[in-house]
């Protein structure tokens, strides 16, 4: 797959994401308004500031824009997409996100939702503890 026909399906599954999500669309664009004013407060409030504060708010803004390399990293969003789908999906008023017992557990391992679900919660916690031993070292 060429990297534009790459682009082309991304666009295309963000733009069906959107037509799935609006309100969560609408929601993450009033975020960035407010992000966006944050940044302007922060622009003024710097001027008026001492060197340290300074570097430090540096430091700050440095580890956010970390943080916004790895939200904006294609595996990210699409793991995100899925797990945002899925929330969407499940409907809390018609009993199936019921509290579940020990054989309920049991029982649910054999169907295959429920175990590629868990497959992907074990491959995330796998990673997290790797990010959190790599932190310790």
């Amino acid at each position: 797959m060429s990297e534009t026909d790459e682009h082309e399906h991304e666009s295309d599954v963000l733009e069906e994401a959107i037509a799935e999500n609006p309100e969560a669309v609408a929601t993450f664009v009033d975020q960035l308004d407010l992000v966006n004013e944050l940044l302007a407060a922060l622009d003024l409030a710097t001027a008026a500031l001492d060197d340290d504060m300074v570097v430090s708010l540096a430091n700050t803004g440095s580890s956010l824009g970390e943080v916004a390399d790895v939200a904006a990293d294609p595996e990210t969003v699409a793991a995100l997409r899925t797990v945002l789908s899925a929330v969407g999906e499940v409907d809390v008023t018609d009993g199936s996100a019921e509290p579940v017992g020990t054989l309920g557990l049991v029982r649910a391992l054999g169907d295959p939702d429920v175990q590629a679900g868990l497959g992907f919660l074990v491959a995330v916690a796998r990673e997290l503890g790797a990010e959190i031993r790599d932190g310790e070292s």
